[in-house]
């Protein structure tokens, strides 16, 4: 051990401020963790200037530094002793104190009044008094109070100091949550009382014994030991907090997880889950990130064993699923990744709430991304879990390639756009389709001298098909096609609109008159053309003026239409007040194209349009309709409303859609969802909501609460779930979840379901 202090190069240098974390007060460990502020360093030049301390000579060679009001040195006994704002620098660590007294015969430092000692790891320790080792790495320190490094806090009565990696301290106390500013002597949120604590830097842990947990400075939880890894630990290997609760499917269960740390990249959790009327089930995870990707997986298995009035019978079955998800960048340009999710059965992930998912989808992939240009490739597999889907009907999709080009405008602003697609999708029972589609347009902009706006479009859609088994809609389905068939589909479109603005002081009204013309071919879709890709078709004014109203390749909106509407406004500067647009469209020609019900197998369409009136801040309300072209009755009407500042927020869903015939999982739907959202301070937390099905006879799909607490250090959470969800082993039931949160402890949960 070096005699480091007792050769300081002494005397007055350059006074420089140094920035210290706020200690904790002086007190006992187990009054309360506190706060107060650091002692402002003097300014270097305040003041009249100060006399320079005399000194006897220093030994040479002192590797140490220290700056100090006034210091004096006993030759004779060997004792340099520094007052007034004085800072030691010995090393990596600083001290800082109002007297350093230094015994160069034992080297021993003592410091007293406003001690603080900054640590190379980035830890403060404060203190009152202090008795340390020339180098700072052994010592007995009173009323210790330490700031890890993450801003959580250590406070003893006492403590020892080994080899400077080690604290052993008396009757101390831990807590990583922040002091109340307005009275830092009130109880942290949760704190770990315990007469003996020991912070092992080296091993990165805090041990703990005879300790005590309190809530609000109530005590809650005893334990004679324990221990958790420290704020500079990222992972580590064991044991995390057990679960336990009760499934309304699946009787009580209970769990342990174990997560092992295998590297800095790569980890894992395995966790065995015991249920009172399934056997067991085995879930486990596994993370790796890698230089230029990640991997994720999720896999389960289960030997369900089957219980009749509480007895094991021999039947039993093998469930299971899997997810994952890989991503890996290529380069800078192209990366690929896949999503695998698969389940044994179709109540599986239900049964044992892994997933909620009707359809899993699987997807593997590679993308491009340059300039204005982007290219993907995908491969498709669905497993679909609902009832009334035979799995045979299910498509693959092998491959699925797209690209999509969007030029640079010239001096004119005019832009060529390129989109391409090729696709082959099979099924076991059902129809094929594989595809090959390219679509090109020239859009040129165009502003008048009136305040006019012009977009005039001209495209080219050039597709060939090779389809089986597509059923013929000509006949009713009662035939089927097969063969090749192509399809050239020229068209143009040119829209116009002319918004006129009207400035009132703050009031800004708008009135916009829109017409789009659209033409060409009549027909144009074959019913050769399997339609795969634009079955969800809905009318309304987002796709009104759209060149294509369909989203995908296999349908084309053809003929000549005009397309007509007026947007309407009146808003101030802060965007609070009244839009309202109504539109209509025109065909030449009807055709089959739309079906039934759909609001354009007319010539002349529905009226769709939309309000928005937001007439303050916290107050948005929406109707969107869709009206009978001559009785103007109702085919859609969507209405919603949110209101309330951010602390307290209500809002409420209205939507009724009349059925398309075709297509009616798309339709004949009518249900309402209320909602509302409050704050309280800072950090309190309370939302309810419920959906209701409005047709037939009525029925409420899903009730919904959640109270929440979220801080810095601690988080609580309880869900309430009413479930009516009747699906073969699936029952309807009440499900309540309560978890808690403590930074660095872990996390507790639990969750009770019933019929």
């Amino acid at each position: 051990m070096h005699r480091s202090l007792a050769a300081l190069v002494l005397g007055l240098l350059l006074f420089h401020p140094t920035w210290v974390p706020s200690p904790l007060s002086s007190g006992t460990a187990f009054a309360q963790l506190r706060s107060s502020e650091p002692r402002a360093p003097a300014p270097p030049f305040a003041g009249p200037p100060r006399a320079r301390p005399q000194f006897q000579e220093v030994p040479p060679g002192t590797p140490g530094l220290l700056n100090a009001d006034e210091v004096t040195y006993d030759q004779d006994l060997g004792i340099v002793t520094a007052r007034g704002r004085v800072e030691v620098s010995q090393g990596p660590r600083i001290m800082l104190a109002d007297q350093v007294t230094y015994n160069q015969k034992t080297d021993t430092v003592i410091a007293t009044g406003n001690v603080s000692l900054l640590e190379p790891s980035g830890e403060v320790l404060f203190s009152d008094y202090a008795e340390m080792s020339g180098d700072f790495k052994n010592g007995v320190i009173r009323n210790l109070r330490v700031l890890l490094t993450d801003n959580s806090r250590l406070a003893a009565t006492q403590a020892v100091r080994v080899d400077g990696t080690r604290k052993e301290m008396e009757r101390a106390v831990f807590s990583p949550c922040e002091l109340c500013k307005e009275d830092p002597s009130r109880a942290p949120l949760w704190q770990i009382k315990a007469a003996r604590v020991v912070h092992d830097e080296v091993a990165q842990d805090i041990e703990y014994a005879d300790a005590t947990l309190e809530m609000f400075g109530v005590p809650v939880a005893y334990t004679p030991y324990f221990r958790h890894p420290d704020p500079t630990v990222k992972q580590r290997s064991g044991v995390l907090t057990p679960r336990a609760g009760r499934g309304s499917d699946v009787g009580l269960f209970a769990s342990v997880p174990y997560h092992i740390a295998i590297d800095q990249d790569r980890d894992m959790t395995i966790e065995p889950v015991v249920y009172e009327k399934e056997g067991a089930l085995l879930l486990g995870e596994y993370r790796q990130r890698f230089a230029k990707g990640e991997l994720q997986v999720i896999a389960s298995g289960a030997q369900v064993t089957r219980f009749e009035n509480g007895v094991e019978t021999d039947d039993s079955t093998q469930r299971g699923h899997i997810r994952a998800k890989a991503r890996y960048d290529i380069d800078d340009t192209w990366r690929s990744g896949a999503d695998i999710y698969k389940a044994s059965d179709r109540t599986y992930l239900k049964r044992f709430e892994l997933g909620r998912e009707d359809v899993l989808i699987n997807r593997v992939y590679a993308e491009g991304f340059r300039g204005r240009n982007y290219a993907v490739a995908n491969a498709y597999h669905f497993q679909d879990l609902r009832a009334d889907t035979p799995r045979e009907r299910v498509p693959l999709v092998l491959p699925l390639l797209e690209y999509h080009h969007m030029g640079l405008p010239n001096r004119a602003g005019g832009y060529w756009s390129a989109d391409a697609s090729l696709l082959a999708l099979t099924r076991e029972n059902g129809q094929d389709s594989r595809r090959l589609a390219v679509r090109n347009a020239w859009t040129v902009p165009y502003v008048g001298p009136l305040g006019d706006v012009y977009s005039f479009t001209a495209s080219l859609q050039t597709d060939l098909y090779q389809v089986n088994d597509v059923l013929n809609p000509e006949d009713g389905g009662r035939s089927l096609l097969e063969g090749s068939v192509g399809r050239v589909f020229p068209q143009v479109s040119l829209l116009w609109r002319y918004p006129w603005i009207r400035r009132d002081g703050n009031q800004r009204q708008l009135v916009e008159p829109v017409v789009n013309l659209v033409a060409g071919p009549n027909g144009s879709n074959p019913p050769k053309i399997a339609n795969e890709d634009s079955r969800a078709f809905e009318f309304d004014e987002t796709n009104l003026l759209s060149r294509n109203r369909f989203a995908g390749y296999d349908r084309v909106s053809s003929g000549q239409r005009v397309d007509y509407g007026l947007n309407v406004g009146t808003f101030n500067e802060q965007g609070n007040g009244v839009r309202a647009f109504m539109g209509q469209s025109y065909r030449t020609r009807a055709d089959e194209t739309y079906n039934v019900g759909s609001g354009l197998e007319e010539k002349r369409s529905d009226l769709v349009g939309r309000v928005l009136v937001s007439p303050a801040s916290y107050l948005d309300l929406l109707y969107r309709f869709r009206l009978d072209r001559s009785s103007l009755d109702s085919h859609r009407t969507e209405f919603g409303f949110n209101a309330g500042p951010p602390r307290f927020r209500i809002g409420a869903d209205y939507v009724s859609l009349d059925t398309q015939e075709n297509t009616p999982p798309f339709g004949n739907r009518e249900q309402v969802q209320a909602r509302f959202e409050t704050k309280i301070g800072d950090n309190w937390g309370f939302g309810m909501r419920a959906v209701r099905d409005l047709t037939g006879d009525g029925s409420t799909r899903i009730i919904a609460g959640q109270l929440r607490y979220i801080d810095e250090c601690f988080i609580m959470l309880i869900d309430f779930e009413r479930r009516f969800i009747l699906d073969n082993d699936i029952k309807p039931g009440d499900a309540i979840m309560f978890r808690l949160l403590f930074k660095y402890l872990g996390e507790f949960d639990t969750k009770t379901s019933v019929n």
